[in-house]
This record gives structure tokens, sequence and C-alpha cells, in this order.
């Protein structure tokens, strides 16, 4: 899975995968919004599928709010609304 939070506000979630030879991914665009000085906000648009050449969209928004407990310049570290934690490095 990658990461890319974008200024101001945006945020791209991708998970690439492999199955039966053929390549695919699933994407993630969303907005983020500051909630407060520990709490994020992103609702995110509809999920993209692409396998092999095939890509379309499917779903619909769907949101999702974080606490960061932690950061600095190589980790992230954040706990969901519904307990998830999260770990993100840097690249």
């Amino acid at each position: 899975m990658v990461q890319a939070v974008e200024a101001p506000d945006v945020v791209r979630n991708k998970v690439s995968f492999s199955v039966f030879g053929l390549e695919g991914a699933v994407s993630l665009k969303g907005k983020l919004n500051v909630l407060d000085s520990k709490w994020i906000q992103v609702v995110f648009e509809a999920p993209e599928l692409k396998v092999g050449s095939l890509g379309f969209q499917y779903g619909g928004e769907s949101e999702v709010k974080l606490e960061i407990t932690y950061v600095d310049e190589k980790i992230r570290l954040g706990r969901g609304s519904r307990g998830s934690l999260f770990v993100f490095l840097r690249r």
C-alpha cells in the first residue's frame, strides 16, 4: 500500500496486487480535513479498481477519521475511529 498526501488537502491511497498473472490495483482519492490538533477526517471518492487493462469505479463515497498519535520525519502512527492501527513510513 502506498499513501500520498498532496498539498493542501488531497490524499491518494493505492493497493497493488497480482491475481492469476494479471496486475491490478485499487485506488482511492480523498479530501483531507483537519478536525483538531490530533484528529483528521478523509472523505474518499468511490474506489477505482483496475485489473489488467480494465478499470472501473464501484461503490460510493467513504469516510475515515484518524487520530495521529505520533509523527516525525520518518514515521506516522495513527488510530482509526474504530480502533484500527496504522503505520506509515516515508519514502
